[in-house]
């Protein structure tokens, strides 16, 4: 992975594409979930997939439009540029919305845990992002090197 390739994944959205809860999912006997926890977390991953990707549809399309009115020159036509601007705030706004799925649905997901169930399922969270989140924190903090006028 080039580094640029990297300084992007710290940009790019927390949100997962799928399965948000599959690690306590995978987890679930070491961190001691019921039947019950099991079918409410699996209906949420379900749900949060569905969701995550209509959001992700939505996205991509806009993006699509976007990089074609860029490479058909629309940018130099001023009521073409706002369509591309307002496509590319709308693409922000979709990005929020992707994180903040999350985040409710999470909360929903732990809702159904005690705390003990959390902490060990937290844990587990940690355990499989600390890796990733420790080489975008380092090549964030390398030198960029922008590219030099001819």
């Amino acid at each position: 992975m080039m580094l640029s390739d990297l300084r992007a994944a710290g940009a790019a959205s927390v949100a997962p594409a799928a399965g948000l809860f599959l690690p306590e999912l995978h987890h679930r006997r070491d961190i001691g979930l019921d039947l019950d926890q099991v079918n409410g977390l699996a209906d949420l991953c379900h749900s949060f997939t569905q969701q995550r990707a209509e959001i992700s549809a939505r996205m991509t399309r806009l993006a699509g439009e976007l990089l074609a009115g860029l490479l058909n020159g629309r940018v130099c036509d001023d009521g073409d540029r706002e369509a591309l601007t307002a496509h590319a705030e709308t693409r922000g706004t979709l990005f929020a919305d992707a994180e903040n799925l999350m985040i409710s649905m999470l909360a929903q997901g732990y809702r159904l845990l005690s705390w003990e169930q959390i902490d060990r399922a937290l844990k587990v969270r940690r355990g499989q992002t600390s890796a990733g989140l420790d080489t975008v924190a380092e090549a964030m903090s390398a030198d960029l090197a922008a590219p030099v006028r001819l």
